[in-house]
């Protein structure tokens, strides 16, 4: 299985991101699923060609949109129960996992 490659964003300083990130690699460890997950400013995202998720909040909605990566976007971002129930559909659709 190909190691995912995720980025988290955050708007609000890069404090808050952490939090997402380390939320990420939580779950990923819990699923045992591989993935690489970096943490990025909105001002200085960056997205290769092999990022696979983006994770944000709910507010980079429209800025992300036309992105042609899989997202999932966030109301309360360090809530990390929000953040399981949105990305398990998505790693279903993508393959990583079958719950």
């Amino acid at each position: 299985m190909k190691p995912l490659k995720v980025v988290a964003v955050c708007g609000m300083g890069m404090g808050t991101v952490f939090l997402i990130k380390m939320n990420l690699e939580k779950i990923f460890k819990e699923l045992g699923i591989p993935a690489e997950v970096i943490a990025s400013n909105i001002s200085s995202l960056s997205l290769g060609a092999d990022t696979d998720l983006i994770v944000a909040s709910m507010d980079f909605e429209k800025v992300l949109k036309d992105k042609p990566i899989r997202k999932v976007f966030l109301r309360n971002l360090i809530d990390k129960e929000e953040l399981k129930s949105k990305l398990l559909p998505v790693l279903k659709e993508m393959g990583y996992t079958t719950t």
